[in-house]
């Protein structure tokens, strides 16, 4: 029998019940094949309880070739709890799933292992070409259930049920996965593959009669036909209705269900939840119902312990590595060039090993190998951004991602004392940059959401006050949007001594808050702040602040965050690098991104008192923007000139913003090979649309913008207090 220590390129596992007139030939024939084809493999054979004497054929076996391992059940299990047992015994690379009874013909293997290898995909499936005719009534069951397979699950296979499918270890490991309980699971298997982001080929197998024993299957097996029944319900439920990462997160939390939980919302509210879910299409681009899940998954999964957390990212870590390695050459060549294989990287203290990546190489290779060449362009949205460096940048977001984002920001809502249905005020960008469409998607959810929109752009001297009254009579109870408008309305609410509405939360994002804004902030709306921290190129926030204000709560179900300094992971109150790792972007990953912040390192171990398992990042360092005044009095916060210049990405390699006097702008630029006359014509006009058109821009061309003293660029810097530009507030003070 082969010893633990000894591994194969291939496993094949072989389901036994009463073949003890086939199980000999059929593994002669596979050690023919594993020599003729020059393959490492082994064979397991799992005797499901069988009444004949296939046990002790199958042990003969197993003395007589080292490379046959066995597997007793004590009561018969059926096929797919087989696989799982065998899956247990296996030691191969590979595995391939076949039956005993000799209709797939052994030699098949071969060719299944060598179309697995050279095709790079996921499953290899054979699909069963008949030698002879099998009986009508067969046929027609057969026939009919796989088109009633390929309708329910949307796909185009033309052999849905066979399991003679080869995959490497793990992706077989997850694709057995599953949350219901089955009789025949076996029928669900390429079903499941789909719904788990694997790509699966289909090749042609001969399939024959048997020619000895007998097959559980009579010729209208009435009783197999109501389980089939029963089960294809609850796989339209498991691997239809609801999305990959759904699924991955919802079957953890099966298994693992945290200590607490959050208490549902009063009725009203869980019903007009219901109805904002149902109405998705109309008011969110790609997000549908599978954020709802998300929610509810995202609220569970936060009271996980720290550890069962980190067994969870692990998980999808090695998911997501697999995938790198056989779906993107770019990180394809980066496993290689380190020496490295999907297999080598299973903790995330293996993730260590792997090399980071940052803005500049996937750039330069974002259509060069780094997009995954099974991704499903309906279901990818591009984003663009100038992050918090000046440099414009493009991703691609996938639809599971969105939907996640979209849970973990609702949930971190809930941390402000927000309630689904509260009002809400919004300092934003509003609608700019965006289509028709967009704009009209966006009105109606924030109708839906009693969100009021008050435009950040567009906020000046003349109307500012007419701002302020206008919030504190809409009486919100969560703020959020850009951090210094916040921290402009707060000087001027102090100055003037409103004693208005308090909301209960005020959610900032765009910048850091240094602790004095923050107490400015806090004194003057009456209310706790709480700081978000993401990036555009993640499709929304990587961290939330919870009610303690105890640093940062990263979204460990969505990301792996690393604080490293030199090349290692920073010691607890070091300053370190913000490494990231997507766990649900399978379209366009990005793995050891180095997203060019800053942060405090905080102990590992370390938990908050607010009893989440959720990992702590300390304080973000250098990003901090300024906000600029145009010659039309308008507050202009930093963020804006995002906008104008994502527009631009292939044109501008890099830019600055600096304001040293009232009334002119200072621009830095580094070119990119598409920059053009007409180029600096739209950016220009842009800027004087929303500050002035009598507005002083002086551009600069350079070769290089230099570091600020935190180690990061500035993107905007403004030497002016914009409240001190106030024609009616020229003496405020600080």
């Amino acid at each position: 029998m082969n010893t633990n220590g000894i591994n194969h390129d291939l496993t094949v596992i072989a389901p036994c019940f009463n073949e003890s007139q086939n199980v000999i030939e059929l593994a002669e024939r596979l050690q023919k094949t594993f020599g003729k084809k020059s393959i490492r493999g082994e064979i397991v054979l799992v005797n499901d309880a069988s009444t004949d004497n296939t046990g002790e054929l199958i042990d003969e076996l197993a003395r007589r070739y080292s490379n046959v391992r066995t597997v007793h059940h004590a009561q018969n299990l059926g096929i797919a709890r087989a696989w799982e047992s065998g899956l247990r015994a296996s030691h191969g690379i590979f595995v391939c799933l076949i039956d005993a009874d000799l209709q797939n013909l052994p030699e098949d293997v071969g060719r299944l292992y060598q179309e697995i290898i050279f095709s790079r995909s996921d499953v290899v499936q054979g699909w069963r070409n008949h030698v002879g005719k099998l009986s009508q009534g067969r046929h027609i069951l057969s026939r009919g259930l796989n088109s009633l397979l390929n309708v329910l699950f949307g796909m185009r296979s033309k052999d849905n049920k066979s399991g003679f499918v080869i995959c490497r270890k793990e992706v077989l490991e997850d694709i057995l996965t599953h949350r219901y309980s089955y009789h025949h699971y076996q029928t669900f298997i390429t079903a499941a593959a789909k719904h788990k982001g694997y790509s699966i080929r289909e090749i042609e197998t001969l399939f024959q009669d048997r020619i000895i024993g007998t097959s559980y299957l009579g010729s209208f097996p009435l009783k197999t036909i109501v389980y089939t029944f029963l089960d294809t319900l609850k796989g339209f439920f498991e691997f239809r209705l609801s999305d990959q990462f759904d699924s991955s997160l919802r079957n953890f939390l099966i298994n693992n269900p945290p200590q607490r939980s959050d208490p549902f919302l009063p009725f009203w509210r869980a019903l007009y939840f219901k109805f904002y879910i149902l109405l998705f299409p109309l008011h969110h681009w790609m997000i549908s119902y599978g954020a709802a899940r998300h929610y509810h998954n995202l609220k569970k999964s936060q009271w996980l312990s720290r550890e069962k957390l980190r067994a969870y990212q692990e998980l999808r870590l090695r998911q997501l590595m697999i995938h790198a390695y056989h779906h993107s050459s770019f990180y394809r060549e980066l496993f290689e060039k380190a020496g490295l294989k999907p297999e080598d990287i299973k903790t995330l203290e293996d993730l260590q090993k792997f090399p980071c990546t940052d803005k500049k190489t996937v750039r330069e290779n974002l259509f060069l190998g780094i997009m995954s060449d099974n991704h499903d362009k309906k279901n990818i949205q591009k984003v663009q951004t100038s992050g918090s460096t000046g440099e414009p940048f493009v991703a691609f977001a996938e639809k599971g991602q969105l939907e996640m984002r979209w849970a973990a920001t609702q949930r971190s809502l809930e941390w402000t004392g927000y309630q689904f249905g509260d009002r809400q005020v919004r300092l934003w960008h509003k609608y700019l940059g965006m289509k028709k469409n967009e704009i009209i998607k966006e009105i109606l959810d924030a109708k839906l959401t009693r969100r009021k929109f008050i435009p950040a752009y567009e906020i000046n001297d003349d109307n500012l006050k007419n701002y302020v009254d206008e919030i504190m009579k809409y009486r919100p109870m969560l703020l959020d949007g850009y951090a210094e408008s916040y921290h402009l309305l707060a000087r001027y609410l102090k100055y003037n001594h409103y004693k208005g509405h308090k909301p209960k939360g005020i959610m900032s994002s765009g910048q850091t808050l240094s602790n004095e804004s923050r107490k400015i902030i806090e004194e003057a709306f009456g209310c706790g702040v709480f700081d978000k921290y993401g990036a555009r190129e993640f499709a929304g926030g990587l961290a939330y602040q919870c009610e303690m204000r105890n640093g940062y709560h990263a979204v460990d179900e969505c990301a792996i965050i690393e604080i490293v300094k030199d090349g290692q992971p920073a010691l607890p109150g070091e300053i370190g690098e913000v490494v990231v790792t997507e766990l649900d972007n399978y379209a366009m990953p990005l793995i050891r991104y180095k997203i060019g912040d800053l942060a405090v390192q905080r102990d590992p171990q370390e938990t908050c008192p607010c009893g989440r398992g959720l990992s702590l990042i300390g304080e973000i360092q250098g990003r901090v923007q300024a906000t600029v005044v145009g010659t039309n009095k308008q507050f202009v916060p930093g963020t804006f000139f995002n906008r104008v210049f994502f527009k631009h990405d292939a044109a501008i390699r890099q830019y600055q913003v600096i304001q040293e006097k009232e009334g002119e702008l200072r621009l830095k630029i580094i070119k990119a090979n598409l920059f053009t006359d007409n180029t600096l014509r739209e950016i220009l006009s842009d800027i004087r649309t929303h500050m002035g058109h009598d507005l002083k821009i002086h551009v600069e061309f350079v070769e290089e913008i230099p570091l600020g003293r935190t180690g990061k660029r500035q993107y905007c810097i403004s030497l002016l207090d914009p409240l001190r530009v106030s024609k009616n507030l020229d003496h405020i003070k600080q």
